[in-house]
């Protein structure tokens, strides 16, 4: 049984402020308060526009492509687990002796980096698929699904308006420990995920 507790702490792992604050924060350090809080606004809208796209239109189209559940949900795992293990491996390399080149600046931030990827993950993705699939005809567990997702971003956006007062109250390492942590509960759902969705097409193929 899929409860909304669960839902909504599979989208803070994925798509939630824990990754998106400190993110956010390595990007509009040296732009101005208005600047920034600017740009969390217009992020924000943005990754809500496409978390919508996705669980309304874009389940739709995976359906008719005959990708199944247990399909999203094993590409989910998969990349869920590359993420968390490149989170987990980060606390233990050393630091660069020099930073690498910077990136050339992108005309439209607030959709790329802030929106895609840094608040819509591939493994977020992954999780509003399955859990619209999930809740495939039945109405009012969409509606929660959706409102949990709305949730999720709105205290995204309430993260990043607060992000240099929270950095400075608790500062970054605290994130990237909770980070850490964080990656290795991640790693834990990624496992089950691809064990289930193996499971269950074992018994689907037992019964053909």
């Amino acid at each position: 049984m899929i409860t909304p507790a669960f839902i909504f702490t599979i989208f803070m792992l994925t798509l939630g402020p824990i990754r998106t604050v400190p993110a956010f924060f390595a990007i509009t350090q040296d732009q101005a308060p208005k600047v920034a809080r600017a740009l969390a606004i217009k992020g924000t809208m943005v990754a809500t526009g496409v978390s919508l796209l996705i669980a309304m239109v874009i389940a739709g189209i995976a359906a008719s492509w005959r990708i199944s559940l247990d399909d999203v949900r094993i590409a989910g795992g998969i990349l869920l687990f590359a993420a968390s293990r490149e989170t987990i491996g980060q606390l233990n390399r050393p630091a660069p002796p020099s930073p690498p080149p910077a990136a050339a600046p992108s005309n439209h931030p607030a959709v790329t980096p802030l929106a895609i990827p840094i608040i819509v993950t591939p493994w977020g993705v992954a999780a509003i698929l399955v859990f619209i699939e999930l809740a495939d005809g039945d109405s009012k567990m969409s509606a929660i699904v959706i409102g949990i997702l709305l949730l999720v971003m709105l205290l995204n956006l309430v993260g990043m308006l607060l992000a240099r007062r929270i950095i400075t109250l608790v500062g970054l390492i605290t994130f990237q420990v909770v980070g850490w942590i964080f990656a290795v509960l991640q790693t834990g759902f990624a496992v089950d995920a691809v064990v289930t969705s193996l499971r269950n097409l074992a018994l689907f193929h037992q019964n053909l």
